[in-house]
């Protein structure tokens, strides 16, 4: 393949994930609410963790929480996007969906080494925000203006936490804030946000799309 070939099939998948954007803001909705949901419920698990097991999360429970909820979004993703490709009569992993991975890609295998590599909660959640905004933002050539506005959000609360967490979270005479605390962060950012998202997306009634493109286009999302 030439450098024009691959220049060219680059420039028809970008189109293509340009005319389809109003889907992917629909079937990203869904997927919201399933991981804003999913994030009270790791806060639910802190709390109950500290107040009736009365022992807080270790760092190696809270990884591991928040993984398994990173687990399960994904998975819900995966079905509503493959629920999507059906009703279309495309196929799952087009030119399009290579392209949004390839843009996804740097933020978030970053953050899944730093995982490994980071113990302190906080820090892991400083992490996780700033870099999921970058991610998402990633895509702003071609995402709808609502993702890359919630993109926005978690990168500039990200950026603002980490110069001033220890004003806000870390209670005086204490190392660093509790598990509760940090769960409490990650609840509302991609609980709060998610849900924020997915509702203002039903609200102006964004979900109702067409299953099928009207115009003709040079490649598949």
């Amino acid at each position: 393949m030439t450098d024009y070939d691959y220049a060219s099939g680059q420039l028809r998948a970008i189109r293509s994930l340009m005319e389809r954007a109003t889907i992917y803001r629909s079937l990203s909705a869904p997927t919201a609410l399933v991981g804003g949901l999913l994030s009270f419920g790791g806060f639910a698990t802190a709390y109950y963790a500290k107040h009736h097991r009365h022992l807080p999360l270790s760092p190696g429970e809270f990884l591991l929480i928040w993984l398994v909820i990173l687990a399960l979004t994904a998975v819900a993703n995966l079905i509503f996007l493959w629920r999507g490709s059906v009703q279309r009569g495309e196929p799952f992993f087009s030119p399009g969906m290579r392209c949004a991975l390839l843009s996804l890609a740097p933020a978030l295998l970053t953050a899944g080494v730093l995982s490994f590599l980071i113990h302190r909660p906080i820090h892991l959640a400083l992490i996780w925000i700033t870099l999921y905004g970058m991610a998402l933002l990633a895509t702003q050539h071609f995402a709808p203006r609502s993702l890359v506005a919630l993109g926005g959000s978690f990168f500039l609360t990200g950026c603002v936490l980490l110069v001033t967490w220890k004003h806000f979270l870390m209670p005086p005479g204490t190392g660093e804030p509790s598990a509760l605390v940090v769960s409490g962060l990650m609840a509302a950012t991609f609980g709060g946000f998610h849900l924020v998202y997915a509702a203002v997306v039903w609200a102006l009634g964004e979900d109702r799309v067409e299953t099928t493109s009207t115009s003709p286009v040079s490649g598949h999302v």
